[in-house]
């Protein structure tokens, strides 16, 4: 419990990276988190078989996350639900294992990929299907990318709020291009001094934003140009309260794509950047996407605004 609740930290932080006039003790996003039920995550069963939902869905935490604190509510549903589901700490801090998706996301991604594959070749499924949160999202999209062998078993994304065109982590990214290529380089240094080189990855000018660049300026049209692989099915799940990662940032505009926005089906929820790990109206439209039910109802939940 103590190490899932240092996992959960950098939400909180989150929370309160913009100033507010109220105090924290009155504040719903303390009551929110502080209510949860951090039940961890389910165990990866390898012999399991859903009549529910054929492929095995794999779950991919956030920034400084791991599976037993972020989509660990969500994971324990499908399993209620029939669902075979999976997932993997990546991206583990050197000093801080249980702290995930920090170190360099080219390295990192080779990792996530070989335990996506693993299930695919422990299961014998055909396909299997990502969901992946922040940084997890931005996995979803980046290892079929990355890796032919993910491109080729991969049917379905679902990605929650990722930052695909550059991180702006509240406008700070801005303050990178103070003195131009000089400072950027010294920011790129000091966060990679702090043991979080996918901080500097995501950001603008960054590693993995620089790869998404080049895919995104080679698209012509056709599916498989650019960002998205052939022959997935991509939904990208966005806010419109989310403040850390704007939806101009989440958002892929190429053929097959559904840009979804939360507040669309639920005009009224709040939810944003961590929320949408943990809200159920969240969930609801994940679960349309897995199923291909895209007009399917939709429960309309009350998310952090975080």
């Amino acid at each position: 419990m103590r190490f899932q609740l240092l996992a959960l930290l950098p939400f909180v932080l989150q929370a309160y990276a913009v100033p507010s006039a109220k105090s924290a003790r009155d504040d719903p996003i303390w009551d929110a988190i502080l209510a949860m039920d951090l039940v961890g995550n389910p165990p990866n069963d390898y012999s399991c078989k859903s009549t529910v939902h054929p492929n095995p869905v794999f779950l991919i935490h956030a920034l400084s996350a791991n599976p037993g604190v972020d989509l660990n509510l969500l994971q324990d549903d499908m399993k209620a639900k029939g669902y075979c589901t999976y997932s993997y700490t990546y991206g583990a801090h050197t000093l801080a294992p249980w702290i995930g998706g920090m170190t360099a996301m080219r390295d990192s991604v080779e990792d996530l990929s070989n335990a996506i594959l693993n299930v695919v070749q422990k299961t014998g499924a055909d396909k299997i299907d990502l969901v992946g949160h922040s940084e997890g999202g931005v996995m979803t999209l980046y290892a079929p990318l990355r890796n032919p062998e993910v491109a080729a078993v991969v049917e379905r994304t679902v990605a929650l709020g990722p930052a695909v065109h550059g991180a702006q982590y509240f406008g700070l990214t801005r303050l990178f291009y103070i003195d131009g290529t000089v400072s950027r380089t010294i920011a790129q240094g000091v966060l990679d001094l702090l043991g979080c080189e996918a901080c500097d990855d995501m950001a603008t000018g960054g590693a993995v934003y620089e790869d998404f660049l080049a895919a995104s300026n080679s698209y012509n049209g056709t599916q498989g140009s650019g960002i998205i692989q052939a022959g997935t099915k991509p939904t990208i799940i966005m806010s419109t309260h989310d403040t850390l990662v704007e939806v101009s940032v989440s958002m892929v505009n190429e053929t097959g794509v559904r840009n979804v926005l939360v507040q669309d089906s639920c005009p009224d929820d709040p939810v944003g950047h961590a929320g949408l790990a943990w809200d159920t109206s969240v969930w609801s439209l994940v679960y349309n996407a897995l199923e291909e039910n895209y007009d399917g109802p939709v429960e309309c939940g009350q998310g952090i605004p975080a």
